[in-house]
């Protein structure tokens, strides 16, 4: 039998557990700044438009039309390095426009159609600009025809024997160690999935010599090999580098070079022809959720066919704890720019009230709210901005709205949003505009002198192979994704497979698979991303190596340092053992992330036998 005193003590702890229960909830609504961008409170940095003063400078000349694919992304590339960029009509004036600076501090890039014209007197040129110990970058080929004809040209780019104008891959090999990721296989078999398989598996083959070293082949079926006797020595080259006396010649096989790809691309190759590679980065990783949450009832007859729930209730009682568990596990930062409603021709009024709960849920996971610059199939996104930035001015929200996503249909109309002065008057905080990017248009940018523009770099509901290999390039280049999560294809979808339980388990597969070998870059939103961008444009990185008495050193000189920079540095066997002015990670073997404290850093390096020698001893 329960007695009083009992009864009395359970009644006493049933209180106090009640009380501590409601305490909780009631501390945790208590502190949570849903109302605070935090990502906003560090002062927007400044673009800066002095020119460097210190150090060598690096030079690339082009030999090539500009209507090329790679043209645009040498540009951006030579943008973002700092470096001076001329144009040659011929290869003759290119490598005078080379050589007039030091071997170390020039590449030549040629378009291949420039050695259509006069081809053995252009090779010959070229021999001995690289003999000298100049570096020679193919963008692409020439012609099949026209290296066939040419053994001067065949000589220069380590070609032994053509074999044939076309050949039909089975699968394409890159390696690992050329491009961050490690190594991955292309295949074109059966058994994969056909929306992914989006490169050419269709190019010229060419045997490479001894001398040459691959760092993407084609492979042929068996029986092709076997019949003919071949070797994996024997198959196609895709992209390799010819040594040829003190310099080095690249070459790519296809039209990998094209857009984004040729950023990551270009950067290993300097790193492949020099003792080390130290380049600025970003290090950011986004994840950008455009038009999310719509806050009222949009196509609601369809959506509730496909889900059985209007558009806001789905937004947050099955998107939003969907976002939070696909992105739990990499520790991704969600960008979730809003849209009071989607779409000029959805009648019903905006719940402004669930916007409120979506900043507390923001809170808690460490997430950004922007704003959707304009909507679906807008021809006034002036006018659809003013209306929605005054549903949000009729909260009371002090909530700073400082990243934008626009959609390219809407792109445009984007300078109707701008002041003379660079800002945006219906938003004068915004910082950052993100864009659905395309060919023409850089990674990031200075959209205006006080905001920048970054641009998405994949769509998270697919992975094809050419994703995954600008993807690989993008993180070698610059240490930066954009992934987008287009919350427009789910609400207005045309399709069963644009359904949220098809995209979202796409979504979850791909961002936990395809970016887990890069978990050494941060994770960020889009304004902590910005700063990081703003970084990155305004400072130039200049190096050198030493011998010391400790072993070999690299100092590094930042100029327009702003307190922090993020560097990639790229050895050949050694490590780093010790920093000064900073810290450092690993990526993976032979690649190191540096985080700069200070304008000046010094690194000391271990050769990989030193560490083997010190790990026998101890």
């Amino acid at each position: 039998m329960l007695s009083k005193r009992n009864l009395a003590m359970m009644l006493i702890m049933f209180g106090v557990v009640l009380v501590l229960f409601l305490s909780t909830a009631v501390m945790k609504e208590y502190f949570n700044d849903y109302d605070v961008n935090h990502a906003a409170l560090e002062d927007r940095i400044s673009r800066e438009k002095s020119e460097f003063a210190t150090g060598p400078r690096q030079h690339v000349v082009y030999v090539g039309a500009q209507d090329a694919g790679f043209y645009p992304p040498i540009l951006e590339w030579a943008g973002y390095r700092k470096m001076s960029f001329y144009e040659a009509a011929d290869v003759e004036t290119g490598i005078a426009q080379a050589d007039a600076y030091e071997k170390a501090d020039a590449y030549l890039l040629l378009d291949g159609d420039a050695l259509e014209q006069d081809t053995q007197q252009a090779a010959e040129l070229l021999t001995a600009y690289v003999r000298e110990g100049g570096t020679v970058i193919f963008c692409s080929l020439p012609d099949y025809q026209t290296i066939q004809g040419c053994d001067t040209l065949r000589q220069l780019l380590g070609i032994q024997k053509l074999r044939a104008e076309s050949v039909e891959l089975l699968e394409i090999w890159l390696y690992e160690g050329f491009l961050l990721g490690g190594e991955v296989c292309y295949a074109f078999d059966e058994l994969q999935i056909p929306e992914r398989i989006d490169m050419g598996r269709e190019i010229p083959w060419y045997d490479i010599s001894a001398r040459t070293k691959s760092y993407m082949v084609g492979y042929v079926t068996a029986r092709e090999k076997g019949d003919a006797g071949l070797s994996n020595e024997d198959m196609p080259a895709i992209l390799w580098r010819s040594n040829t006396g003190n310099g080095c010649v690249f070459a790519v096989n296809g039209d990998y070079m094209e857009g984004e790809a040729a950023l990551g691309l270009l950067d290993a190759m300097v790193y492949e022809s020099r003792e080390y590679a130290l380049y600025a980065v970003v290090n950011a990783q986004n994840l950008s959720v455009a038009g999310f949450p719509t806050l009222t009832s949009e196509n609601e007859e369809a959506f509730r066919q496909v889900y059985g729930f209007d558009s806001q209730q789905f937004c947050r009682d099955v998107i939003w704890p969907s976002l939070v568990a696909a992105t739990e596990s990499g520790g991704w930062k969600i960008s979730a720019f809003l849209s009071v409603k989607q779409s000029n021709a959805t009648a019903p009024e905006a719940n402004m009230d669930f916007f409120t709960e979506y900043l507390k849920y923001y809170n808690e996971e460490s997430a950004e709210a922007g704003i959707a610059l304009g909507r679906k199939e807008d021809t006034d996104i002036r006018r659809s901005l003013t209306e929605e930035k005054a549903k949000l001015d009729s909260m009371d929200l002090t909530y700073a709205f400082t990243g934008g996503y626009i959609r390219s249909e809407n792109e445009e109309q984007l300078s109707r949003l701008l002041k003379p002065d660079g800002s945006m008057d219906i938003l004068p905080g915004m910082r950052t505009v993100v864009t659905e990017g395309g060919s023409e248009q850089a990674v990031f940018s200075w959209l205006t002198d006080q905001i920048t523009r970054q641009s998405i770099t994949v769509d998270g509901y697919q992975h094809t192979y050419m994703d995954n290999f600008r993807l690989k390039s993008l993180q070698t280049a610059l240490g930066y994704s954009n992934v987008q999560a287009d919350m427009y294809r789910v609400v207005w979808l045309e399709a069963r497979k644009d359904a949220w339980e098809c995209v979202s388990e796409e979504l979850a597969a791909n961002i936990d698979t395809h970016w887990k070998p890069f978990a050494a870059f941060d994770k960020t939103t889009i304004t902590e991303s910005d700063r990081r961008v703003r970084i990155f444009l305004n400072e130039r990185i200049t190096s050198s190596i030493s011998d010391t008495e400790a072993g070999r050193q690299i100092t590094v000189q930042v100029e327009n340092f702003n307190n922090e920079a993020w560097l990639m540095l790229r050895t050949h066997g050694e490590k780093p053992k010790s920093m000064e002015g900073g810290t450092w990670k690993q990526i993976e073997e032979d690649a190191f992330l540096l985080h700069l404290t200070s304008e000046t850093a010094t690194v000391e390096l271990q050769s990989k036998l030193e560490n083997h020698y010190y790990s026998e001893r101890s």
